[in-house]
């Protein structure tokens, strides 16, 4: 046993106390302590401490950084002006805090065991996605993790169900500094986290406040729904136990009104419209709210009303604000500027948050502020930042921080898998696939519609989800979105099922949903992409049956669409890759290879490993159409890293140039592939040809659009 200040640490159980109550550590971070008590004073370097504690893993280096991070956080230390462990610049660490002999008390040990033992006993609150504040890092990272259920309102009136909301938002405020709150959707029995099921009925002209924990339950009289909700919070955290005697309560806040809480209830039940007149009730009331013109700001953009928000956002006063009103107007401005394209201001919007998040130690808040910058790097393509920002998230608050972002991320050509530099990507579509299960089932047993649309169109964006059931998940999120009236969702998945109807090649099925949707010239990211898949769905009929009608319309439509001046560099040249296979199916092919290789280009500059194949195949396949086989085969990749369609171009390239070798080789590659069958059939046709193989190259082989979504070998 080792005594410091007020804490006693174990290092044979690697157990941390302070005072009377254990302060909960991942392993690894207790083995951090541990190595560093046993060596007092001494500095010890950063290349020591990832030897003898993170031999292996990829991101050793940055969990080293995060452990730390997490035990200054759970002795509450501060590297600026340290108490126990001191940064010293260029050459490690040193613990520099005292340490003293134990001092055996047996009465004294029974009573803190009673003590662990009556805290064992309790509950929660599940956390709203983006509407609760966070419990600090060190609090979080330290403490037992906690859930409690939403209310059960059994009082036969559907409107009681605001004070369940407002009781949530007091025991949230209450508990966040002694507890890691586990949302109750992502709650699983691995979590080991304990949960309190709360119900509300009518007994005899009174409300009863049921309170069921696993080993106890209790009953509070409650005998008007008012807002004493802060009062009946305190009831229950003294019932169960769930904070040390004798610990004050905080002093009261500015009491919220009723109808920010129904507010609230509204955004996860009824949609936007509806959450937005009870929050411009509230502000009638309290003009000051600052959370309320928060939500209406964001209602306002969503809704389209871009000069609203920027109204709302400029004028909030945040000088007297809460940290964590604070850190939300950050992370919803930068939403909206990310929603405009303005990523410039949206990563400085995001960063204020992150600083102000790690600051004051508010964990979720600062899992949601890597998360969104991880998006934006995502979206400027700076993938080893995209990769430490989503680390950062992911070691704060697990997986369910990469569960929306799996299932969505992709969503750009031909979602390519994770291959090269695109493994930065850290996606784990399996894991995000059962988190978001998981979720669907839950929020089916709750009244949150809005959760569940989210849950559902994220899930049926999986792509390890199969077709039978992404469908009616993505439809029936549709549903519930038009439902709600969330027009801003509503278009999200209008576009996706457009994009998700390319991949199927049922062009009449994507044109007709794309066709709902009025995008907004202001909103750049969605507007272009919008425009973008319009062509490709009016293309995919044209490309894929001869003398189809639509061609002429597809070229005109990217043909604008790069004439947009606002138009990204990405989708200019996904634009101009999708205009150059619509010239090769009018024979334009000098016009149509001057697109691809400016397609290329962009494609090698930004790293994108496996887009950049498509046009390189593509080039291929252009050379092959004009009889110059050498020069497709100068394009050809290393054969393990090639494409279906490269390896089949550059079998008939070594064929026609008689390097019969390199030809057997390339599809002896190819016929390992999955799904192969069809184009091994092809170069056998070929090479079994009476007539000059050239002349059949463009009558049998695959046209490089004919995979343009890998549909060919996926579905």
């Amino acid at each position: 046993m080792v005594v410091f200040a007020q804490y006693r640490f174990d290092s044979d159980s690697l157990v941390l106390k302070k005072d009377q109550q254990e302060v909960m550590l991942r392993p690894k971070v207790a083995q951090l302590l541990q190595y560093l008590l046993a060596r007092p004073l001494q500095v010890i370097s950063r290349e020591a401490l990832l030897e003898a504690l993170w031999q292996h893993g990829e991101f050793r280096d940055a969990a080293l950084t995060q452990s730390m991070a997490e035990l200054r956080q759970a002795l509450g230390d501060d590297a600026q002006q340290p108490r126990f462990i001191r940064t010293v610049p260029q050459r490690g660490y040193q613990w520099i805090c005292p340490l003293t002999q134990p001092k055996h008390n047996k009465h004294r040990g029974l009573l803190i065991a009673l003590l662990s033992a009556t805290l064992l006993i309790g509950g929660g609150v599940i956390a709203q996605f983006t509407q609760t504040d966070s419990a600090p890092v060190s609090a979080q990272l330290a403490h037992p993790a906690l859930t409690i259920l939403p209310l059960d309102n059994q009082t036969g009136v559907a409107t009681n169900a605001w004070w369940g909301y407002a009781l949530h938002a007091a025991l949230t405020t209450r508990l966040q500094s002694e507890y890691r709150l586990i949302p109750a959707a992502q709650s699983t029995q691995e979590d080991n986290s304990r949960q309190v099921a709360l119900t509300l009925s009518r007994q005899q002209q009174r409300y009863v406040l049921t309170i069921h924990t696993a080993r106890q339950q209790q009953k509070l009289v409650v005998e008007q729904l008012d807002m004493g909700f802060d009062d009946v919070a305190e009831q229950i955290i003294r019932a169960l136990a769930l904070l040390p005697d004798g610990q004050n309560a905080p002093k009261p806040e500015q009491v919220a009104s009723q109808d920010y809480y129904r507010g609230l209830q509204a955004l996860d039940e009824q949609g936007n419209r509806l959450a937005k007149s009870y929050f411009e009730a509230t502000l009638i009331q309290y003009p000051q709210h600052l959370a309320a013109q928060l939500e209406l700001a964001r209602i306002a953009w969503q809704q389209g009303d871009l000069t609203q928000a920027k109204t709302l956002f400029t004028a909030m006063d945040l000088n007297a604000a809460e940290p964590a009103i604070r850190v939300r107007h950050y992370l919803y401005q930068a939403e909206f500027y990310k929603a405009l394209g303005d990523y410039a201001q949206a990563q400085g919007a995001v960063q204020l948050g992150l600083v102000l998040a790690q600051r004051h130690q508010l964990l979720e808040q600062l899992a949601t502020a890597y998360q969104l910058q991880a998006d934006l790097f995502w979206l400027t393509q700076q993938w080893d930042n995209y990769a430490r920002a989503l680390n950062s998230a992911y070691a704060l608050i697990g997986s369910r921080a990469l569960a929306y972002r799996d299932a969505q991320q992709a969503f750009y050509l031909a979602n390519p898998p994770a291959v090269g530099p695109e493994t930065k990507r850290l996606l784990d579509l399996e894991r995000s696939k059962r988190v978001l299960a998981q979720s669907i089932a839950y929020y089916r047993q709750s009244p949150r519609r809005n959760l569940l649309a989210r849950a559902l169109f994220a899930y049926g964006q999986n792509y390890l989800v199969p077709v039978a059931q992404s469908e009616p998940s993505l439809l029936e999120a549709l549903d519930i979105a038009s439902e709600l009236g969330d027009n801003y969702l509503q278009k999200q998945i209008l576009t996706y099922l457009g994009f998700y109807y390319i991949q199927l090649h049922q062009r009449d099925k994507a044109q007709a949903y794309l066709a709902q949707v009025e995008p907004d010239p202001q909103f750049i990211p969605h507007y272009e992409l919008h425009w973008l898949l319009r062509g490709m769905a009016i293309m995919d009929g044209a490309l894929n049956r001869d003398g189809a009608p639509g061609l002429a319309t597809a070229i005109e439509t990217f043909e604008q669409l790069l004439g947009w001046e606002q138009v990204s560099t990405l989708t200019a040249a996904h634009a101009q890759l999708m205009l150059g296979w619509s010239l090769i199916k009018r024979d334009e092919l000098v016009r149509a290879d001057a697109l691809v290789r400016s397609a290329q280009a962009v494609y090698q500059q930004l790293n994108l490993v496996e887009t950049e194949g498509y046009a390189r195949y593509t080039r291929m396949y252009i050379h092959l159409r004009r009889g110059e086989a050498k020069q497709a085969l100068t394009l050809l990749s290393a054969p393990e890293q090639a494409s279906h369609l490269e390896l089949l171009y550059g079998a008939v390239a070594a064929f026609l140039v008689h390097d019969h070798a390199l030809s057997k080789q390339l599809s002896d590659q190819l016929a390992r592939r999955p799904n192969s069958a069809a184009l091994i059939n092809q170069l056998t046709w070929i090479r079994a040809a009476i007539v000059p193989p050239f002349e059949l190259v463009t009558a049998v082989i695959d046209k490089p659009y004919s995979v343009y979504c890998q549909s060919n070998w996926a579905l």
